[in-house]
């Protein structure tokens, strides 16, 4: 079997609650004790690190993807498997986008909420393949979120197969488990 590449959207800063690091301590693990290869904004700094440097602690695959010279405050993971260093951001949200069979939104920040905005308004208008996104819902951070989405499918603003791949889960382990039994299965043929 080919080996799943997620995609982890989330922030270079570790938020407010302790539990944030934790959390993303076991995902990263999760992920690298389960062969799932992590594609990711290629930052030690914040989630970002903790995430990748758990990856590769438990002997996971870690692609770090970033531009070049943008991030003073940032600094790329040099120990990733593989490191891919762009010209600028557009090309880095580019590759996140497309290197990647899913995606999964860990709690985060404006990046991470452009991320996902990105990739789901690509994939409608068929820019980007259709690929699952999940959407961590830990301790309720992405409600607000999920209840916009539901929204613009309500009020008519996007078609509910937009939704097609998107799954909310406040368990990685599952939304995980979705992630692999979804990737290539729903189109957004309907979605623009």
């Amino acid at each position: 079997m080919t080996q799943l590449k997620i995609s982890v959207f989330c922030g270079a800063r570790f938020g407010k609650k302790k539990s944030y690091e934790q959390v993303a301590t076991a995902l990263g693990w999760y992920m690298g004790r389960s062969n799932i290869e992590l594609i990711y904004g290629g930052s030690q700094s914040g989630i970002m690190g903790t995430i990748s440097g758990a990856v590769l602690a438990a002997g996971g695959a870690v692609t770090g993807i970033s531009p070049e010279g943008l991030f003073a405050s940032e600094v790329p993971r040099y120990d990733a498997t593989r490191n891919i260093v762009t010209k600028d951001i557009d090309e880095r949200k580019r590759l996140l986008l497309s290197e990647p069979d899913a995606f999964l939104v860990f709690p985060g920040g404006l990046g991470t909420l452009e991320e996902i905005s990105q990739a789901l308004s690509w994939m409608a208008i068929d820019l980007l393949p259709a690929k699952p996104i999940g959407i961590f819902n830990m301790n309720h951070f992405y409600d607000g979120m999920v209840d916009l989405l539901d929204k613009f499918v309500d009020q008519e603003f996007a078609n509910a197969s937009v939704l097609d791949n998107v799954f909310v889960s406040d368990n990685f382990e599952e939304l995980i488990t979705q992630l692999q039994d979804n990737v290539g299965v729903n189109s957004l043929e309907e979605a623009n």
